[in-house]
């Protein structure tokens, strides 16, 4: 037991040291893009503002620093791409002398290959994304009150890792695919109080389903040490089918093509040579 506790906490430490390393490298390297606390974009033209919306319209290499508050990004289904290092979305502070940003909602994006894919602090909304290929897929350092639903987050060298943070945090109806190790889907370290973990899929859950109300009969339990004990206590058998949603802009799209038709084919009908 001590061994397996000790090679547990090798690892946490390691990857610690791995994201920490990223995050090193990241700060002498600029950000593709920013999102200015004036609400200016800055470093690409693929993002279209409507008031607080900002919205992928194609995809982005590198990454994207967020430095204003009340703010959702709505990927799309674009991607970011990037080389190994950095950060994918950066929701940490905007500077060392200014607040944290909250409020601010990630959603509908492919992020991949990042050090760090999402870098959350507090307060912040995390939905609908996919994220791969990461040293961590998400991040949250300090802070609380963070909502993970509805990810798929798969071969990364880490799920989720939380630390020095205030707990509060939900993380529920996420797809947890083919990160490095079982005890590498989610690593939490000083945390308090606990956060909410319930109904994830997680790839690597060999329980059963007696009763077939999709939901394993026994917890998941995604580390274990003799410091702390913690469990999905309703893992899922199968996977959360994560639909992005459409872009706001979308229903109009939809609405003038159907228009459109409506109109072609009342013309046409209006062309026919009338018959007694």
């Amino acid at each position: 037991m001590k061994k397996s506790t000790s090679l547990t906490l090798v690892v946490i430490i390691l990857s610690l040291a791995l994201v920490s390393l990223s995050g090193i490298r990241a700060v002498k390297a600029k950000y593709a893009v920013y999102i200015r606390v004036d609400g200016s974009v800055e470093g690409t033209d693929k993002i279209q503002r409507d008031g607080d919306v900002y919205t992928l319209t194609g995809d982005i290499s590198g990454g994207i620093k967020v430095e204003r508050n009340f703010t959702i990004i709505d990927g799309t289904g674009f991607t970011l791409q990037g080389s190994g290092e950095g950060k994918g979305i950066d929701l940490s502070i905007y500077s060392p002398s200014s607040p944290r940003i909250f409020n601010v909602t990630v959603k509908n994006l492919q992020i991949k290959n990042f050090g760090t894919g999402i870098r959350t602090v507090n307060n912040n909304t995390i939905i609908g994304n996919y994220i791969a290929g990461c040293i961590a897929g998400i991040e949250i350092a300090g802070g609380s009150n963070n909502l993970i639903k509805n990810n798929t987050i798969a071969n990364n060298s880490n799920g989720i890792l939380i630390a020095y943070s205030g707990g509060n945090h939900v993380i529920t109806h996420n797809n947890m695919i083919n990160n490095v190790a079982p005890t590498n889907n989610v690593i939490i370290v000083w945390l308090s109080p606990k956060p909410s973990v319930y109904m994830n899929y997680w790839s690597d859950y060999n329980g059963t389903d007696a009763d077939g109300d999709g939901i394993g009969d026994r917890p998941y339990m995604y580390i274990n040490t003799d410091y702390a004990k913690y469990s999905d206590g309703q893992p899922l058998m199968e996977p959360v089918p994560v639909i992005p949603e459409f872009p706001s802009w979308t229903p109009l799209l939809l609405t003038l093509v159907i228009l459109a038709v409506a109109v072609a084919i009342y013309k046409r009908r209006l062309r026919r040579p009338q018959t007694n």
